[in-house]
């Protein structure tokens, strides 16, 4: 699989990552009963499956199942032998329910920074975290504070890179004054075009690598959700607007979508990663997966690039200069 450099000097990563977030049982600040979440084996077949497509990058976070993701992940790379070419990203920052005071939902200051930074080198079993982000912005910590623990973590050794997620550009802005910021995640779909209200310019005005997260639109782009087929009742995507006020319009992009994957004998995932994939920007995408199956999907996407004609079909379906809403 192709590489591409992750933000300015950084790492060479695959177009498509692995996310972890979709594992049974790791959706954020819920860890499941055993039975209830992935088993060590299933992470494992998920990540041999993704090392041998050729996958290279693997997006993570404390709060994906109160740290099981990370602990399944570390796990299942040591069984896989760990190669030298894997980049883990994880994220830290948000709290917990129970570690919710006054309605502070998340800490990124320095000793917060520290003591979590140590808690994911465990899990992961690691001595440095390949990429830390910063999962969501603190409006409580001075951004100063944090970029200077952030510098202290690289001097020690416990970091090689740092960026952040879900920053707005003015945040961001502040960050780069204080030191290098390798990247910022958010979400890009078809069915999420928010990143087009100029946060994707300023990111590559700034040569700062894009990951885009829920590139298949929580599922809904993936053409097996319809009115009478959604997801369970207690599935958190009915408080997202991609399967509420959204869904309408979103499902119309999903039928535009099968369209095309019918007309290259592909699947409908692959035209929806590959849409993301191909906007000036993006580096990664990191689609969530639940089973080895839906990663073959995934590294399909890649190869959808090689090919104009489908490129020029993507275009038809809703054209990457436009903007749009959903998020």
């Amino acid at each position: 699989m192709i590489q591409r450099s992750l933000g300015h000097h950084g790492p060479l990563v695959s177009p498509v990552g692995l996310g972890t977030m979709s594992w049974p049982g790791c959706r954020f600040g819920h860890r499941n009963a055993p039975d209830q979440a992935v088993s060590p084996s299933d992470a494992v077949a998920m990540v041999r499956t993704a090392l041998d497509l050729g996958i290279t990058l693997f997006d993570t976070a404390e709060g994906y199942g109160c740290g099981l993701a990370e602990e399944h992940l570390g796990a299942a790379l040591d069984e896989a032998g760990r190669p030298d070419n894997v980049t883990i990203v994880t994220k830290i920052g948000p709290l917990f329910d129970s570690e919710k005071l006054e309605g502070r939902a998340c800490n990124l200051s320095r000793n917060h920074v520290f003591e979590r930074v140590e808690r994911s080198l465990r899990r992961l079993r690691v001595n440095q975290l390949d990429v830390l982000l910063a999962h969501w912005p603190d409006p409580l910590t001075p951004i100063e504070e944090t970029m200077q623990a952030v510098a202290d973590l690289k001097s020690a050794g416990k970091i090689s890179h740092f960026g952040v997620s879900n920053f707005p550009n003015d945040l961001l802005a502040s960050a780069i004054a204080c030191g290098p910021v390798l990247c910022n995640q958010l979400p890009c779909s078809l069915a999420d075009r928010s990143i087009e209200d100029g946060r994707r310019e300023f990111c590559l005005a700034h040569n700062i690598g894009i990951m885009a997260y829920s590139p298949i639109g929580k599922g809904v782009l993936s053409g097996k959700y319809d009115t009478t087929h959604l997801p369970p009742p207690e599935d958190y995507r009915h408080q997202r607007p991609h399967f509420r006020e959204n869904f309408e319009s979103n499902l119309l992009l999903a039928r535009r979508i099968r369209q095309v994957a019918n007309d290259f004998s592909t699947s409908p995932v692959a035209v929806a990663l590959a849409w993301t994939l191909h906007l000036p920007g993006i580096t990664v995408a990191i689609p969530g997966a639940k089973s080895p199956e839906q990663i073959h999907d995934h590294a399909a996407a890649v190869e959808l690039l090689e090919n104009p004609s489908l490129l020029t079909a993507l275009d038809t379906i809703s054209p990457p200069e436009s903007s749009g809403s959903g998020t």
